[in-house]
């Protein structure tokens, strides 16, 4: 998450019971400024891995998206606004969030096409 870290990171291990991984991790996540790190990336067998890849996913259209909106001149995207972010959260649904995402990339991608016919470039 380069779009949020500011500081140096240190490492250390969280081990949680799994019925109630899912819990503690909401709470810590909206009590702490902490980013995991899967050390299990590796490992084939992972109980969310697909919801991972889903993530990963996402990350790099916002990526491309931010990368692309710097060089429109006038263009400006907010950042670091995680505390309206952590009072929305439970607004905020996967599904919901990776579809307007995929949308909004392929639109942008639909976008540049079409200026590229237009400008001939």
């Amino acid at each position: 998450m380069g779009i949020l870290r500011s500081e140096r990171m240190k490492y250390g291990t969280l081990v949680l019971p799994v019925d109630r991984a899912r819990q503690f991790i909401d709470i810590i996540g909206a009590s702490t400024k902490m980013q995991f790190e899967d050390m299990n990336a590796r490992n084939l067998h992972r109980p969310y891995k697909k919801y991972i890849q889903r993530i990963d996913e996402m990350e790099r259209i916002l990526r491309f998206l931010g990368q692309e909106l710097t060089r429109i001149p006038g263009a400006h995207v907010l950042q670091n606004n995680v505390a309206n972010f952590l009072e929305n959260a439970d607004e905020y649904k996967l599904d919901e969030v990776e579809a307007r995402l995929r949308q909004l990339y392929q639109d942008f991608i639909q976008f540049k096409d079409n200026n590229a016919k237009l400008t001939g470039k």
